[in-house]
């Protein structure tokens, strides 16, 4: 194939593009570069079939713009020389040369890794635009949720093997999924880096042009790094290497069509251009259906995106939001597109869960938060930390794997091993043990705000103590799916809640709840207790709590509203007796959940068998036993 022809282009778009029959536009910011190459290879090989280099007659502003006519149809690769470095096209929508993950690579390995030239890529899909109260939304590495060989999928690690998924994604409960970054990313951490991250390296291979040894450390596994394309889906992520953007649209496809919403995680570098970021956001968006972010707001401005037309019902999670900034004060935001995410619930419910003092008061207002113009993000474990099951299962982190001398990951993680360091057989902790997650995963579940789990949580995935996996692209990072059949209590119980929180809108309103009797109904829409209704006690050695959601302000329809519910914890090494709140004539309490019971809450969906305590009637106390909740639910007197 040979260049018959070369022009000025049209400077937009930037990247490549098919602009006619063998026509294909180039254009890249040229950002005060002294030398600008653009190299054209056939597919497959290293060496350049032609270049050209960047004059002023090929200059749209601060663009290098070529238009090439080729000789014949032939798929075309292409990298940019900069100042003597290679240089990806920060639009390109496909990599060549990271097909595998993992990989060691030098940098004159990596240098090989070409941009492709790839077809006008068409709108493949629609968001869903599900809000945010109704949103259950799970967390997931693309490659180590289904890397590990339990997870019995075909295409394990990619995302194909998400779609074999989406059955036990529809069963748990899920309606959205968060990817941690699944775009183009150079996973290898290299030795002449060492002095800058502080790595010990634990790989070594042999260089086949030098014959020296090369020291490699684990890689980067999560995929934070400013070494990333941000248009192209990740190859190695996909079954079919050649076709990685039809492969991922498809995957969103089919979780749309089960009614499952699709959220990504990008992570720009800093100073990155922000009409980069803004087309990278858009190109999603259009060309996928993709419903929503999380962004990295020190390097993305909030009003930039949120102002933007295009982006305009896309949902955005970060750190924090200036909402004076963004919104006018009392402006009414009529679809809410914004939410806060953040460690701050997670935080909170650990020490509260753990009896820490002086979290009684800072739980409540964790319980309540939902503003008008964001919704708020709660989970109680992510991948920068301990599981659900090592939060419980220890009090210090174990990261000798990493291969750091214990200087990474956090040292605040406000866990409790319930008396033992690590696994065991003791059957008295592993009680605890499980009755504290079922604890924590309550506080989580029955919270306004947007409930999110960590892949695995649900069956008590655990990284052995690590809480900090990044480099460990193992049994440590990946999901280990036996552990369904030996933690199945723990996932039947997070599926049963799920369905209730999923069946009562009064856990999930659709804005924040005032704590006023605003409808006239005798009581308020929340309202906080101690162990005597009415009076929270908030002082600084309580470790107890009662909430109200009253259902009158949860309609189900123009007649109907929702059911009342009391939940009462109990974090405190001692059993407490609590004085209900009481019901409207005719209504009466009834246990529907005690973590210091096992049979209730119908753990077996399929036994039919009653329990004693399910007929419990007419209460007005119940001695909520220690490190426990009960969860109350209004019924007709006549039925309980």
């Amino acid at each position: 194939m040979d260049v018959v022809s070369v022009s000025k282009g049209d400077g937009l778009p930037l990247g490549s593009k098919k602009v006619g029959h063998r026509q294909w536009q180039f254009s890249i910011a040229v950002n005060r570069a002294r030398k600008l190459v653009l190299h054209l290879f056939h597919k497959g090989e290293n060496a350049p079939f032609y270049s050209i280099t960047y004059e002023k007659i090929y200059s749209v502003g601060g663009i290098f713009s070529v238009l090439l006519t080729f000789s014949k149809e032939e798929e075309v690769e292409y990298v940019y020389e900069v100042d003597g470095k290679i240089k990806l096209d920060p639009y390109a929508k496909q990599l060549r040369g990271r097909e595998k993950f993992g990989e060691p690579r030098t940098r004159k390995q990596e240098e090989l890794v070409h941009c492709v030239a790839v077809e006008n890529v068409k709108p493949m899909g629609e968001p869903l635009y599900l809000p945010f109260h109704e949103m259950i939304l799970y967390r997931l590495h693309v490659r180590g949720f289904t890397q590990h060989e339990s997870s019995k999928v075909k295409a394990r690690g990619t995302f194909r093997g998400i779609e074999e998924k989406i059955g036990y994604l529809k069963r748990l409960g899920i309606n959205s999924i968060m990817l941690m970054p699944c775009y183009e990313f150079d996973e290898t951490i290299r030795e002449e880096d060492r002095d800058i991250i502080g790595f010990r390296f634990a790989k070594q291979t042999v260089d086949k042009e030098t014959g020296s040894r090369i020291a490699y450390p684990m890689v980067n596994f999560w995929g934070y790094t400013e070494k990333a394309n941000y248009f192209a889906p990740k190859t190695s992520y996909a079954m079919d290497k050649e076709h990685p953007i039809e492969e991922f649209s498809r995957m969103v496809n089919k979780l749309h069509e089960n009614g499952i919403q699709v959220l990504m995680e990008i992570y720009f570098a800093y100073r990155t251009n922000y009409t980069l970021i803004l087309d990278c956001l858009r190109y999603w968006v259009r060309t996928f259906g993709i419903d929503g972010f999380k962004i990295n707001n020190e390097v993305v401005l909030g009003k930039m995106v949120v102002t933007d037309p295009y982006l305009a019902r896309t949902k955005f999670l970060a750190t924090t939001w200036n909402l004076g900034d963004i919104y006018n004060r009392y402006e009414i935001v009529e679809e809410r597109t914004l939410a806060e995410y953040n460690d701050g619930f997670m935080v909170d419910a650990r020490r509260f869960l753990k009896s820490d003092e002086g979290q009684t008061e800072t739980f409540m207002q964790r319980f309540r938060r939902n503003e008008p113009q964001q919704s708020v993000i709660n989970y109680v474990s992510t991948n920068n930390g301990f599981t659900l099951l090592d939060m419980v299962s220890y009090d210090m982190k174990h990261n000798e794997a990493n291969g750091e001398n214990g200087a990474d990951g956090t040292d605040y993680n406000y866990s409790w091993n319930c008396g033992w360091e690590g696994p065991t057989k003791k059957k008295q902790i592993l009680q605890l043990r499980l009755k504290q997650i079922k604890n924590v995963l309550l506080m989580l579940f029955l919270s306004q705000g947007v409930p999110m789990l960590m892949a695995g949580d649900e069956f008590g995935n655990t990284q052995l103590g690590n809480n900090n996996a990044y480099c460990q692209d193992n049994e440590i990072g990946w999901v280990d799916w036996k552990l369904q059949i030996m933690n199945q209590r723990i996932l039947k119980f997070t599926k049963n809640l799920i369905a209730l929180r999923k069946e009562h809108p009064v856990f999930a309103a659709p804005k924040g709840l005032r704590g006023t009797d605003y409808i006239a109904c005798g009581c308020p829409d929340i309202s906080f207790h101690g162990t005597k209704p009415w009076y929270p006690e908030l002082y600084n050695y309580s470790r107890v709590l009662g909430v109200m959601l009253y259902g009158k302000y949860a309609p189900i329809s123009k007649r109907e509203s929702d059911k009342s519910f009391y939940i009462a914890y109990n974090m405190h090494w001692d059993d407490h007796k609590f004085d209900l709140p009481k019901l409207p004539k005719g209504k009466k309490w009834k246990v529907i959940m005690d973590t210091d019971r096992v049979n209730l809450f119908k753990e077996d969906s399929k036994s039919k068998r009653k329990t004693k305590d399910n007929k419990i009637e007419n209460l007005d106390s119940y001695l909520v036993k220690a490190r426990s909740v009960v969860v109350f639910q209004e019924m007709d007197q006549d039925r309980i």
